[in-house]
């Protein structure tokens, strides 16, 4: 009974641990890639705009990408080089400027 029990154990163990790595490995090479494969450059309104995420070009992908999350949760990827959408990236950076740093204070 005893080995019925370590077999088992040791099988669920085996399987967990590979299932596991392969939910990873997903997570992780998603990570990795351009988020935006086409981008559009027709302008959208501000008060549509839901939120505005700024991805800067790294390892994962060479281009800046500008998502713009509407109101009806629709994500659209938007052309950075559009004057446009240069206003939103101007806007949203300098605004980051304009904030105080934190700083840590002892207790």
């Amino acid at each position: 009974m005893s080995a019925k029990i370590f077999a088992a154990t040791f099988a669920f163990c085996l399987l967990y641990t590979a299932f596991s790595e392969g939910v990873y490995k997903i997570k992780k090479s998603s990570a990795l890639r351009c988020q935006c494969l086409t981008t559009h450059s027709a302008f959208i309104p501000p008060r549509l705009y839901k939120s505005v995420e700024l991805i800067p070009s790294g390892p994962h992908c060479k281009n800046l990408e500008v998502i713009i999350t509407i109101k009806s949760g629709e994500r659209v990827c938007v052309d950075p080089s559009q004057r446009w959408v240069e206003r939103i990236i101007n806007s949203i950076l300098e605004s980051n400027r304009n904030e105080e740093p934190v700083t840590q204070t002892d207790r």
